[in-house]
């Protein structure tokens, strides 16, 4: 395979290596390093106050830095009949600042591309590594936490076959990669230039020494040495199958509670429902902010690098991670509701429109008749528990969620506070409007009967034509983000909020958040709505009251 590749591509001397004993053709090629990300690191391995842990996770970000240490690290020590090392950190330590130093130094020697369209290929091949390293971090903090740096740097080197391909065949490459999908191009460098990417970047990276211990993970038919490793295999499959679905935009059929293709990798990392929806949704959070970035066309490493903001969002992962794991804050749901089905998505659609009826009706329909109702003087509970705001991921969240339990604290009544808290939801948390709303003793009308923002108005009457909606059947839905408006959500929005609440009336109530027609609900949005949910009904049953009317 590799004969032909020598004798029909030219060899593109500045990227080769000048030693005349390393190979040639595609195996003797030197990718060349990210430089935002060599500069950062630079600066960092020269300031002696830097510490070991934020120097790997700048070189994380390349995997062509990775290589390098990797190889130096393994070079060096595997004389000395030492276990093989895979990790960055480990690499950083056992080289030393100096070796590390100088490594740098002689990638930066290296001839960076010229031609706009192989960079840019090149790159997109790299961005999927760092991707897909990501990825695999988050889902191995969930089930292999002692392995997930390792599992990271396998899948930084996932795409490493396709960033050969563009350095070795060039202008061809871009002219097949231009005309093709991913999986195209890849079938038109097999069959036309007999590129496979998938065993030549593998080869690549064993002949550049690279240890097995890592490489295994990343191959389909390689077997892992150690039984304590085999789990590598499918947490990298898993976040090359996710960031591949996110990238074809199917990231929704991989939405938690829809059924996983048989042959899934995800299947095999045996997740329950929660761990799965936390990973997904920050994996959900990760890859839409890279998309972002990539869409305003900047996305400078040297602003995500910094090793007080890297530390920051990887202190925040630990959290998240140690929740999906130890998850034990699950709040209570009244026995009228059903479970909660956080992110499940409904295959059929749920029409709702207008529906009109005599005041008498409407207050018979959803219990709204004042004069039938007992007045609510005394609370539910008598025991009376503090309500401690909840640790979110930044100090802006923690901020809000600590005026949302001062507001707790200090309400007379249910009907004061569920007011409160719609108006807060606008005021100060990250949404556009709320919304309470009362479901039908049939569960297949809805009205809201207070609301705050543009667009939603008190008395606005629903029909919930699908029995299975979320609102029908009173159980929590989020949607982050979509490309049309959704048929979970009562006014059809792209992203919103929904969580039944514990206000004691005699049919479900509903609170309702979206972020407009067009916004899309942030992961710091989805957080606060499900803390604020929480703490909510954890307050209601402690003070007097129904439910604000302002029809």
């Amino acid at each position: 395979m590799t004969g032909d590749l020598h004798d029909n591509q030219p060899d593109h001397e500045g990227l080769h290596s000048k030693d005349e004993n390393k190979p040639t053709g595609p195996f003797g090629i030197l990718f060349p390093p990210d430089m935002t990300v060599w500069k950062e690191a630079r600066r960092l391995v020269g300031d002696p106050n830097t510490r070991v842990e934020d120097i790997a996770v700048t070189v994380g970000q390349d995997p062509v830095i990775t290589i390098e240490l990797v190889k130096a690290a393994n070079a060096m020590f595997f004389a000395g009949g030492k276990a093989n090392i895979t990790s960055m950190k480990t690499a950083i330590v056992r080289l030393g600042g100096d070796v590390v130093l100088e490594t740098l130094e002689k990638l930066q020697e290296r001839q960076q591309l010229e031609d706009a369209q192989q960079i840019k290929w090149y790159n997109i091949h790299r961005n999927r590594c760092k991707r897909t390293a990501i990825v695999a971090k988050i889902l191995a903090e969930a089930v292999a936490r002692t392995l997930s740096d390792d599992c990271e740097a396998a899948s930084l080197l996932s795409s490493i076959g396709e960033m050969l391909a563009v350095l070795h065949l060039r202008e061809e490459y871009v002219a097949i990669a231009e005309e093709n999908s991913r999986s195209g191009t890849n079938y038109r460098l097999a069959q036309n230039h007999k590129f496979d990417v998938e065993r030549m970047g593998l080869t690549y990276l064993r002949r550049q020494g690279v240890p097995e211990a890592l490489v295994f993970a990343i191959d389909r038919e390689a077997r892992p040495r150690s039984p304590d490793r085999a789990i590598m295999k499918p947490v990298c499959a898993a976040a090359a199958e996710m960031v591949d679905a996110f990238d074809m935009d199917r990231w929704e059929k991989l939405t938690p509670g829809k059924t996983l293709p048989p042959k899934s990798s995800l299947r095999m990392l045996q997740m329950n429902d929660q761990q799965y929806l936390r990973v997904y949704e920050r994996c959900s959070e990760y890859l839409f902010a890279m998309r972002k970035k990539e869409a305003g066309g900047a996305a400078p490493i040297e602003e995500e690098s910094p090793a007080h903001v890297v530390s920051d969002e990887e202190q925040a992962l630990e959290n998240e991670i140690q929740n999906i794991i130890h998850d034990d804050g699950k709040s209570e749901v009244p026995s009228e509701w059903s479970e909660e089905q956080d992110g499940i998505d409904i295959s059929s659609k749920t029409v709702v429109r207008e529906v009109s009826e005599s005041i008498e009706q409407r207050n018979e329909l959803f219990a709204l008749n004042r004069q039938d109702q007992q007045v609510k003087t005394v609370a539910r509970v008598e025991k009376k528990v503090p309500v401690e705001p909840p640790k979110m991921v930044t100090p802006k969240a923690n901020k809000v969620m600590s005026a949302f339990t001062d507001a707790l604290e200090s309400a007379r009544t249910s009907e004061e506070l569920l007011t409160e808290i719609l108006a807060m939801l606008v005021d100060n948390a990250p949404f556009e409007k709320s919304a309470l709303i009362v479901v039908s003793k049939d569960r297949k009308h809805a009205i809201v009967v207070a609301a705050r923002g543009p667009g939603i108005g008190s008395g606005q009457k629903i029909a919930l034509d699908d029995p299975l909606s979320p609102l029908a059947k009173c159980f929590s839905k989020v949607q982050s983000f979509g490309n049309r408006g959704n048929a979970s959500s009562p006014f059809n929005s792209k992203a919103f909020a929904l969580a039944p609440v514990d206000a004691d009336h005699d049919t479900p109530v509903a609170l309702y958040a979206d972020c407009g027609a067009e916004g899309s609900l942030t992961f710091e949005a989805r957080r606060i709505f499900r803390n604020v949910v929480d703490i909510l009904n954890q307050k209601l049953p402690q003070i007097p009251g129904g439910i604000p009317v302002e029809i």
